[in-house]
């Protein structure tokens, strides 16, 4: 952990400041705990899928603890929605809870977002605020995400910020609302019951810690450590090379596809994300809206850039989104929202990452650069929820939270991880609940569970593989299912020429020995008992050229079945013998054979580059400065650190002069193309894009210096 300094006062030293922020997060730690104890749902118990965040009497956060940091950003929002709509009536001992995102809720309907504020006396100093998922809050579906769904009147009861307790005494009529409206009314009001106790035990600690320090010195303390850490993430920001990176994506319904532009703007000490250009908002419950899409994508920026700062509102202060009205990026009532924190906001928070690893790759002095990796897990997620009769014979309901082990891409100097997060961010104990766990809690029986085969993100360094699961019902006559996927046919990207990987597969296999593709976001999926159904999570990219990757690790990776030996050649160019061993000159024979057949597939470079620009450059600031990884500016040419072939011009994009070898990817849906763009004098890969088939290059590296050479 940074230790930051110059405190306001001298009574607020830093050794004092210390002290607080550790007893601060102790708090939500133990809030954390209480809520884990007292809750009876596995997602909660089991998954850890909660969290607690600690704001100040504003809601601006101040700690965040538990597993899912996505919920402190919105965590914020929530209580200022409540401040907004309640003000001056806010009392000691009050309870709210909020789960409409159109009005002043959380990340989707069934996050819900308890909030207690905290006095001291007569003055409200903090607020607590308690989130997990409920297993269902009403609407067209059981579990309540309804893909079917066109407005958000059909998803979910949806509250705006609400009292469940006044002065500490229940509001009976809002708890009877909650019981009348959902299926699990015994289930979810006990889990909503864990989230007040976790409020409780925080307020608790907080009122003894606000005495011990008195009210002006907890307010000036929790103050000076957002106002500290605010000026080192400017300061970090700083050390990025000013400029414009441009990155897309797109959400997936069935075969349309939604885009997500990013253009990130780099300044001296903030980052500006605009999404200008994202589709319509739809009849889709994919929707999202700003403060979701900030709250994750922060979330994911502070595993890059703050991983050692404490996590506040001053990590956010230095960031703005631009989210144009009307749009999936920020929609507007009726839009249908139940999957807000999915596939929209995932993908926009990937996509503005993305442009900031952009930034990075351009920025040779940031630490943060040594961090890169290909395209984060989070929008290529394989959920789905399944509803029937449970094993005590009454209506059951739960969410397939396997789905979430995606195989992280690669990243500079190191291969992915099968079956995780991703391999740069914030620590977690967010784990897989156990297949006991899950048989006895829920009518399915498991066969099998295991990282999912297939050549992942090839590169340099390899992606990890996706979660393979089979179950079947067990214990009861049927199940009906919900998808809730993601990335069935845009696949994760990797960086510095890694291959995307494979994309979230649903399979059903039959008891007739037939099997059937299902639609990520399909419903009404029913499985028998003798049904088989099969979930393949996807994979992200690699990172380098796969021809650059050590052939001994190629060599491990067939020994251990992670890839064949087919695989090993035709996508490494690595040559085993009979025994299995490396015959290095064959592998050299291949390596070069792949790297020419690449040149001679590939589609002449847009703008070719004369060679005799490089030797008439001079380097920009008396040295090569990087553009890209792999890529460097020398005065005003890009060029190949490779073979020091001249790329382009300035102010052009420098891939103007790569050949691009474009493969379709089309596997019974939308046409998809991976564009790699090549090396001109190697055939060696630099970029690889995934992109809609037709549509425009998806990503530019502008930094000031590069479009000022021009």
């Amino acid at each position: 952990m940074t230790t930051l300094e110059t405190p306001r006062s001298e009574a607020l030293d830093p050794i004092t400041l210390e002290v607080l922020r550790s007893r601060l997060e102790a708090i939500g730690e133990e809030a954390g705990a209480a809520l884990s104890r007292t809750a009876i749902s596995p997602i909660v118990t089991e998954s850890k899928a909660y969290s607690c965040t600690l704001l100040d009497g504003q809601g601006r956060v101040v700690i965040g603890a538990g597993q899912i940091d996505f919920h402190f950003g919105a965590a914020g929002h929530a209580v200022q929605s409540t401040i907004e709509l309640h003000g001056a009536s806010i009392a000691p001992q009050d309870v709210f809870m909020a789960n409409d995102p159109h009005n002043g809720g959380g990340l989707h309907p069934q996050d819900v977002m308890v909030q207690r504020p905290i006095f001291h006396g007569d003055r409200m100093v903090a607020w607590v605020v308690m989130s997990a998922h409920m297993m269902d809050m009403g609407g067209m579906v059981a579990g309540s995400f309804a893909p079917a769904a066109t407005e958000c009147y059909q998803e979910a009861l949806r509250l705006p910020p609400v009292r469940l307790f006044r002065r500490g005494v229940e509001e009976d009529d809002v708890w009877s609302i909650i019981r009348t409206n959902i299926r699990l009314p015994e289930l979810v009001e006990m889990d909503l019951r864990s989230l007040v106790a976790g409020c409780h035990v925080a307020e608790e600690k907080l009122a003894d810690l606000v005495d011990s320090m008195g009210a002006d010195r907890f307010v000036e303390g929790i103050g000076t450590i957002r106002d500290l850490t605010e000026a080192e993430m400017r300061r970090r920001i700083g050390e990025l090379t000013p400029g414009t990176y441009r990155a897309e994506s797109w959400a997936e319904w069935d075969d349309d596809f939604f885009r997500i532009p990013c253009r990130l703007t780099v300044e001296t000490d903030r980052l500006v994300f605009d999404f200008e250009g994202a589709s319509p908002q739809t009849s889709h419950f994919f929707n999202s809206k700003p403060y979701i899409i900030e709250s994750e994508m922060v979330a994911l920026l502070a595993g890059i850039m703050a991983r050692d700062l404490p996590y506040n509102d001053g990590i956010f202060a230095p960031i703005e989104l631009r989210c144009p009205e009307g749009t999936i990026v920020n929609a507007r009532p009726p839009a249908p929202i139940a999957a807000a924190h999915m596939d929209v906001a995932l993908s926009a928070s990937e996509v503005g990452l993305e442009c900031v690893r952009l930034a990075l790759a351009a920025s040779p002095d940031a630490p943060g650069r040594r961090l890169l990796t290909g395209w984060g897990t989070g929008s290529g997620l394989g959920l789905h929820s399944w509803t029937g009769t449970g094993l005590d014979g009454n209506p059951d309901a739960f969410i397939m939270a396997d789905g979430n082990w995606v195989g992280s891409s690669a990243g500079l100097e190191r291969d992915g991880l099968a079956l995780s997060g991703n391999i740069v961010g914030r620590e977690s104990d967010y784990s897989f609940t156990d297949v006991e766990v899950l048989e006895s809690w829920y009518p399915i029986l498991i066969s099998e569970k295991r990282s999912r085969p297939s050549e992942h993100g090839a590169g340099e360094h390899r992606a990890g593989g996706g979660n393979l699961m089979t179950f079947r019902p067990h214990g009861t006559d049927k199940l009906t299912g919900v998808m809730l996927g993601m990335r069935r046919w845009m696949p994760l990207p990797g960086h510095g020429g890694g291959t995307p990987g494979p994309t979230t597969e649903f399979v059903i296999h039959r008891s007739d020995g037939t099997s059937e593709d299902v639609a990520t976001h399909a419903s009404d999926i029913e499985l028998s008992p003798d049904d088989l159904f099969e979930f393949r999570c996807a994979s992200g990219g690699g990172f380098g050229d796969p021809l650059d990757r050590e052939p001994a690790a190629v060599q491990r990776d067939v020994h251990r079945g992670v890839i064949d030996t087919e695989i090993a050649q035709r996508v490494y160019g690595v040559a085993l013998d009979d025994g299995g061993q490396v015959d290095p000159a064959a592998t050299a024979d291949c390596r070069q054979q792949i790297a020419r057949e690449r040149l001679e597939r590939a589609q002449p470079p847009a703008k070719p580059v004369s060679a005799t620009l490089v030797s008439a450059s001079e380097p920009a600031n008396g040295a090569d400065l990087p553009l890209y990884l792999g890529v460097v500016q020398r005065g005003n040419v890009a060029m190949s650190e490779r073979s020091g072939a001249p790329l382009a011009v300035a102010p052009d994009h420098w891939t103007d002069g790569c050949p691009v070898l474009v493969e379709p990817r089309s596997d019974l849906g939308p046409e998809v193309d991976i564009r790699s763009y090549l090396d001109p004098a190697t055939g060696y890969v630099l970029f690889v894009e995934a992109a809609p088939a037709g549509a425009p290059r998806s990503f530019e590296s502008a930094p000031s210096r590069w479009t000022e050479a021009g």
